[in-house]
């Protein structure tokens, strides 16, 4: 992320570009990766989002698809809420006018992104100057470098209708998090040690549960 962004002489738009990959970072160092899925649905419009804006990936990587604007709780209004990747601060809503971008240049001479309730939300197009990784192309094509993560288990299959209603914290490492479906609660246990070992457990309606574990795998 460039600490000196420059304006880009040919903009991105993030309708046909950057389907892969983060497109920002949060002030609270979660990465905020196209409204657009790798399908290029509006993930918020198609209900595949949590209350804040963001879901996990295949890796179990929590992300946002959404401009995280709780976060103007903890650092106020008037302060950015997020960075682009290519470098200019992402703010909450404003009445100001923006271009087409979504963003807008300060007498000053800089430019920030600003937020919208309807799609595209924020960063319509990447106004920055960027560099994108060789190996992608649009539009699932990404900005370089990008952090990687290595999944620590199978990708589970989706539970169509299940929502989460309750989260709390069992020890250190320690969670559970429980979800309903059909009417039924259903819970998962799950802790890791010093050592990457991960445990889960599963918490049937009826009270049986099975256990899997797994090792992190370091490349």
């Amino acid at each position: 992320m460039p600490t000196h962004p420059k304006m880009a002489e040919y903009p991105l738009s993030t309708k046909t570009n950057l389907l892969k990959g983060a497109i920002a970072v949060a002030v609270n160092g979660i990465p905020i990766f196209n409204p657009l899925n790798n399908r290029g649905e509006d993930a918020n419009a198609i209900g595949e989002l949590d209350n804040w804006g963001g879901h996990c990936g295949r890796a179990d990587d929590y992300h946002y698809h959404l401009p995280p604007l709780h976060l103007q709780d903890q650092v106020g209004t008037g302060n950015p809420v997020a960075y682009a990747v290519d470098g200019f601060p992402v703010y909450g809503e404003t009445t100001d006018a923006l271009d087409e971008y979504l963003g807008k240049t300060n007498a000053d001479g800089s430019y920030q992104y600003h937020t919208i309730k309807e799609y595209p939300y924020f960063i319509a197009g990447m106004r920055g100057e960027v560099i994108l990784d060789p190996k992608t192309e649009a539009p699932e094509n990404q900005v370089s470098p990008q952090p990687r993560t290595q999944e620590l288990r199978p990708a589970l299959r989706p539970l169509r209708g299940a929502e989460i209603i309750g989260f709390k914290t069992l020890g250190e490492n320690s969670y559970a998090l429980t979800y309903s479906l059909d009417s039924e609660e259903y819970i998962i246990n799950y802790k890791w040690d010093n050592e990457d070992n991960y445990s889960y457990q599963f918490i049937n309606p009826d009270g049986t549960a099975t256990v899997e574990t797994y090792k992190l795998r370091v490349k």
